[in-house]
């Protein structure tokens, strides 16, 4: 399980390049799964780090594999956290596994501090349907081939409808980032894959930047303030 960090390593040092490391405050990994970026976030002791996880079998990973004891095992609902009290809040590959998002971005708002943000890290659904038309091209329609996305996916969004759904549950001044992708490892497509992803993520913040942001072809790297109206 260990390669899961490994390929998302680079888009965790981006993260907190950007938004970590040259300040301290308080952070929480919402459906922080087996708690690889918790892990990353000790290179920063100025950052009082938490996590929740619903998933019993994670947290005991996170525990016994990454000697991680900051995580509650439970919903955000739940939880004992106080409201105000996180600078950052982050939903890594969390939100398009949520049936029902509304509630949870509600409650996460309130956890928000007056100046915090919460980052979100879901596929973007442009990216999506091209992928799954040019798989229908060259394989066409097999019973067996998934074409959108993991099918544990409830929901896949595009930057529109992202930014409806976060600005109903109390968040303003929203905007889309670019980190880089996920980085493939042995077995999985290995060095060519890696150099088209990295390909891919440079030509999207071309095209990004050229739109005036406009189009969006990169995973959905979200930063939605807390609305204090």
């Amino acid at each position: 399980m260990e390669y899961w960090n490994v390929g998302h390593g680079a888009m965790y040092e981006d993260f907190c390049f950007r938004f970590v490391s040259a300040r301290g405050g308080t952070i929480l990994d919402a459906g922080c799964g087996l708690g690889f970026f918790l892990k990353h976030m000790a290179d920063y002791p100025a950052w009082e780090c938490h996590g929740c996880e619903l998933s019993t079998v994670a947290v005991e990973y996170a525990q016994s594999h990454l000697g991680l004891n900051n995580i509650q095992n439970t919903t955000i609902e739940k939880a004992s956290f106080k409201p105000n009290s996180f600078d950052i809040i982050t939903l890594w590959d969390v939100i398009e596994h949520i049936p029902s998002p509304d509630s949870l971005l509600t409650g996460l708002s309130k956890l928000l501090n007056a100046k915090g943000f919460l980052f979100i890290h879901t596929p973007n659904a442009a990216i999506q349907i091209h992928k799954a038309r040019m798989k229908k091209l060259f394989f066409g329609m097999r019973p067996e081939t998934h074409y959108l996305e993991a099918r544990d996916h409830c929901h896949i969004y595009t930057p529109t409808s992202m930014r409806l759904l976060v600005k109903r549950n109390g968040f303003s001044d929203i905007r889309f980032t670019h980190l880089r992708p996920i980085q493939s490892i042995a077995g999985r497509g290995g060095m060519p894959r890696t150099f088209a992803k990295t390909l891919w993520h440079h030509a999207s913040i071309m095209l990004d930047r050229l739109s005036k942001g406009r189009i969006n072809m990169d995973n959905l790297f979200v930063i939605a303030r807390k609305s204090n109206a």
